[in-house]
């Protein structure tokens, strides 16, 4: 039984699984810099450069030919997800992490719309290292994840925390319009966001779930928080499920 059946809660819902949209690659317009210095909790230093001519910084973990793009939110930066990016490593898939423009790695100026530019420029470093990418965001992450994957293949979304519209980036368009699997994941009492990832997994169109966990936790913080190792399994549950060949990976703490 994967991670994803067995979840049976009311508030859990499952849609028939299509297969993932891998696709050919599309020529690589953003340069970027893969630094030759490596700690295993700093990851390895990479500079990003976006098609408008921003430079933003990141971190890289692991090697697999899975990867995996931790799109951080508004409130927080990367380092909310240097815990289970390591994680992620220790499983062997590729997890890179990045500071959206205005955030401590990359620049003064935070532009909330360009967000979907900034991811872009994560995933043009990380498909030509990897088979499959699959992208995690919360909140503000969340919303560049979907306007993305509207546009380029994905093997799945993992969305915390999604807001409908934040910062002038509205996602409810683009949300009908992606065709990767997707997970919904929010908190009952979410005081920024609640009830907004329900509404969006009912109004998407591809292969869909809803998780809802009690608390008031938004985004990261709820990896933090008493459902933390439940939402680890469940997310890795995910790649896996949505990675042939993969075995399943469960953390114990």
């Amino acid at each position: 039984m994967s991670a994803l059946s067995a979840l049976g809660a009311p508030l859990f819902c499952l849609v028939l699984l299509v297969s993932g949209c891998a696709g050919p690659a599309a020529e690589v317009t953003a340069a970027t810099t893969l630094s030759s210095h490596s700690d295993p909790a700093a990851g390895t230093p990479v500079r990003l450069t976006t098609g408008d001519g921003q430079t933003l910084g990141g971190h890289l973990y692991g090697s697999g030919k899975i990867g995996v793009l931790l799109a951080h939110q508004y409130n927080g930066d990367q380092t909310g997800w240097t815990d289970f990016a390591m994680v992620l490593a220790a499983h062997g898939y590729q997890a890179l992490t990045f500071d959206f423009r205005g955030f401590p790695e990359s620049g003064p100026l935070v532009h909330v719309p360009d967000a979907p530019v900034d991811l872009e420029a994560a995933y043009d470093f990380m498909r030509t290292r990897t088979d499959r990418i699959f992208i995690i965001g919360a909140s503000m992450g969340s919303d560049a994840a979907i306007v993305l994957a509207a546009h380029h293949p994905v093997a799945g979304l993992i969305l915390l925390s999604t807001p409908v519209e934040f910062g002038g980036l509205s996602v409810y368009d683009a949300d009908a319009e992606v065709k990767a699997p997707m997970l919904f994941v929010e908190t009952t009492a979410d005081p920024f966001v609640a009830g907004q990832s329900e509404m969006l997994y009912r109004h998407a169109m591809a292969p869909k779930w809803l998780k809802i966990y009690p608390g008031s936790e938004h985004g990261t913080e709820i990896l933090l928080g008493a459902h933390g190792v439940e939402l680890r399994n469940l997310m890795l549950g995910f790649i896996a499920d949505h990675s042939p060949g993969t075995p399943h990976g469960v953390e114990s703490r």
